[in-house]
């Protein structure tokens, strides 16, 4: 049985996934119910034995796995920066300049656009460095997520230094089509940055919003009424993410049985910033973040227990502490390949693309592209593969229908940006949620007015420039 087969059917996990996202507010069964849907449709009957073949393939995808060991050194790194007090340093610093909620929004869209080499640093150095002071400012986490969020990988595609350019870049290098473009990947990305509406529209976004000339809406509207009326910075939902960063003994872990009251610990700046410039360079030195955190980490060790920040037992425990709160987001991940498979068995991308195929005319082929490549993006979270596979399909009929091939290449890297962002489980959206210590689900609704409208915003200027160019 073909999946393309099955029509306008090939759209029901992923509206179900909508629907039990947004019922449930629980993120894993929501995944797992819509894939389950998936293989039902296509299987039938006999669906259990293939789709617990493809939850096992999910287990061990190598991809994957690469992306859920760098979330749970991620975790690691983030407990041992906290238990440090390093960022408490930084953020004793900021206190001294920064007097008012908006000023600390504006300081954390500033770090944002600062740390510009991954989206993953700059989520977790921003986070990390003005979650206290937004706090101490009454601050809704929803807010906070926002800001942080959509200044992570909207700036990586702005600023030409970071994976998301490497693989674009080799992404359409290898197209023919493209090469009316530029002579080489790289000076084909160049050449079409200047349409990347989506990235530079949530960039300009954030501000607005920050200073208030844009109004709040939907969630994050609720979450500051909240804020007022509770003093609650998170919804109770989000309590989980909460419950602190005591350590305690963890199974597993080295403990200190002999001195069980531990010295406050002092803030020094060298503990943050050390460990950092080290994730920094060596991320830059060996492009590969992995190992970048990975050294992150060793640097840690090596300057921390001699240096008596913290004893073995603690990092340990910080360690696994760490661990601990990466590991629903390593759920999330695996099982969100598992649904993504049950999608490409339906032939949900194949469906929309051949809806789409008719409407493909030259001055409609980028706004149609947007909006097809970030709707599947978003149903699927497949940042990466779903442009690859799309580019070679559209960049053909881009060519045959006289379309502009720069617009069009903007219009996949602005959908690949708008499914990063908007998408409930993400890697993007998980991290920076976790991050800031907001239930993923919480975010993604609370943002969704702002996404929209920028989308829109969006869909407009690639219909003028379709027309135009």
């Amino acid at each position: 049985m073909d999946g393309a087969n099955l029509g306008i059917l090939t759209l029901i996990p992923a509206l179900s996934f909508l629907v039990f996202a947004l019922v449930t507010k629980k993120c894993v069964l929501s995944i797992m119910l819509s894939g389950m849907l998936g293989y039902i449709l296509y299987y039938k009957a006999g669906f259990f034995v293939p789709m617990m073949d493809a939850l096992l393939e999910s287990c061990g995808d190598g991809d994957n796995n690469w992306i859920v060991l760098i979330c749970l050194l991620f975790g690691c790194l983030i407990q041992l920066l906290r238990q440090s007090k390093g960022a408490d340093a930084i953020c004793n610093i900021a206190r001294k300049y920064l007097k008012s909620q908006k000023q600390v929004l504006m300081f954390t869209w500033i770090c944002g656009i600062i740390i510009f080499i991954d989206d993953y640093l700059s989520i977790l150095v921003t986070a990390n460095t003005v979650l206290p002071v937004a706090d101490e400012h009454k601050t809704p986490r929803e807010m906070l997520c926002y800001v942080i969020n959509t200044t992570s990988a909207p700036v990586c595609l702005i600023i030409p230094i970071s994976a998301w350019v490497v693989f674009f870049s080799g992404v359409f290098g290898e197209q023919p089509e493209a090469a009316v473009v530029g002579d080489s990947a790289m000076s084909i990305y160049y050449h079409i940055m200047p349409y990347f509406f989506y990235p530079f529209l949530c960039v300009i976004f954030v501000p607005l919003v920050i200073m208030g000339i844009i109004p709040k809406l939907g969630g994050i509207k609720k979450a500051y009424k909240r804020v007022e009326e509770t003093g609650a910075l998170w919804p109770e939902t989000s309590n989980m993410q909460n419950q602190g960063d005591e350590l305690g003994e963890v199974m597993g872990a080295i403990t200190d049985n002999d001195d069980k009251e531990e010295k406050e610990i002092t803030p020094h700046l060298w503990t943050f910033i050390l460990p950092m410039a080290v994730v920094i360079v060596a991320t830059l030195k060996l492009d590969d973040i992995l190992l970048g955190v990975s050294l992150g980490i060793a640097t840690c060790f090596v300057t921390y227990i001699p240096a008596r920040i913290m004893t073995l037992g603690k990092f340990c425990d910080a360690c696994y502490k760490g661990l601990e709160d990466m590991l629903f987001i390593a759920v999330v991940l695996v099982t969100s390949l598992f649904y993504r498979e049950s999608i490409n068995l339906i032939g949900l991308s194949d469906y929309l693309i051949d809806v789409a195929g008719p409407y493909m005319s030259a001055h409609w082929i980028a706004a149609i592209s947007f909006v097809l490549v970030g709707l599947v993006c978003f149903a699927t979270a497949n940042i990466w593969s779903i442009p690859a596979v799309c580019t070679p399909i559209i960049l053909p009929l881009a060519a045959a229908a006289g379309a502009s091939i720069p617009l069009t290449l903007g219009a996949i890297i602005s959908a690949a940006c708008f499914g990063a962002q908007a998408c409930f489980y993400s890697d993007v959206t998980l991290l920076s949620a976790s991050a800031t210590k907001i239930n993923n689900v919480d975010y993604a609704v609370a943002q969704l007015p702002y996404i929209a409208i920028v989308s829109a915003i969006t869909f407009v200027l690639y219909v003028g420039a379709g027309f135009v160019l």
